[in-house]
């Protein structure tokens, strides 16, 4: 029977001071919003893999455009965006620059949005659902395949995503809590980011970026809304690929293998060093691929 009242969740959000689920904010909303207003008011955070909007205590993942560029001046055929503009999604070189030259204020939006609307600085015309590319110097910067605002839309996680013509529902399409990320966040804090089976993490990530390859997994498989600490467990993401082969299954989707083979080729070394149980299975059987 589905668990709708999430009693012990609750309890585990207050201890931590997590809003609960019937005042927290159940989706990520899709929109455009302009970026110097919105950082003035203290609401937008830079990360490493993007810049964030706290939005009714949320914060969502977005990327910051150029609303008015020369458009008509560098480029004729509007209709094949090429080069200019680009859009940005983190605090790259050419954002440092503008920054540092007094050319980024009042000039940025945020958005989230998969297609944006353009206004030609010279002309004023409006040119709309234009998908932009991303900046080169972000690029670098980022682990994420992006190549365009349609790529980062489409690789936003579920819950980032808005839900439609249900607003009473209380589970996202995975039949997970709506708050399941807080309280995913919230038990991996608690266990310092450490894997409850190997025991990596803590001192052992390069970065605080890296601490996203520890994951909350469910122990039992078909009790997704059961968040009581007996069904969780903090995971590496090896040994969260190995739980079962229904895990192995999902893990062959684009964006979260190349996270698996990412973490691998970064950690190689010091998983062997704390024993973990499958990593020489693993290198042994992707060898060629983690020597691309």
């Amino acid at each position: 029977m589905p668990l709708i009242k999430f009693d012990n969740a609750h309890l585990f959000l207050d201890k931590l001071n997590i809003p609960r689920l019937e005042v927290y904010y159940d989706h990520t909303e899709i929109l455009t919003t302009d970026f110097t207003e919105q950082e003035n008011a203290g609401k937008i955070e830079w990360r490493e893999d993007g810049v964030y909007l706290n939005l009714k205590g949320q914060y969502q993942k977005g990327f910051m455009y150029i609303k008015r560029p020369y458009i008509t001046r560098y480029d004729k055929n509007i209709d094949i965006i090429n080069d200019r503009p680009r859009f940005h999604l983190v605090k790259c070189r050419t954002i440092e620059e503008q920054r540092n030259n007094g050319n980024f204020n009042n000039r940025y939006f945020w958005s989230n949005e998969p297609l944006i609307s353009l206004f030609d600085y010279d002309t004023g015309n409006e040119y709309k659902e234009k998908k932009l590319n991303l900046c080169r110097n972000c690029q670098e910067l980022i682990e994420e395949n992006i190549n365009n605002t349609e790529d980062f839309h489409n690789q936003l996680d579920i819950n980032d995503i808005i839900i439609e013509n249900n607003e009473s529902q209380n589970t996202d399409i995975y039949d997970r809590p709506l708050n399941w990320r807080p309280i995913s966040r919230a038990y991996k804090l608690e266990q310092n980011y450490t894997c409850e089976e190997c025991n990596f993490g803590g001192n052992d990530f390069y970065s605080n970026y890296d601490k996203r390859h520890i994951h909350t997994h469910h122990i039992i498989l078909n009790e997704l809304q059961n968040t009581h600490r007996n069904n969780l467990k903090a995971l590496c993401i090896l040994c969260h690929y190995n739980q079962d082969d229904h895990h192995k299954s999902n893990f062959e989707k684009p964006r979260i293998r190349k996270e698996l083979f990412s973490f691998v080729k970064k950690y190689k070394n010091r998983l062997i060093e704390i024993d973990n149980k499958y990593i020489k299975q693993f290198v042994s059987e992707y060898r060629n691929e983690l020597n691309e």
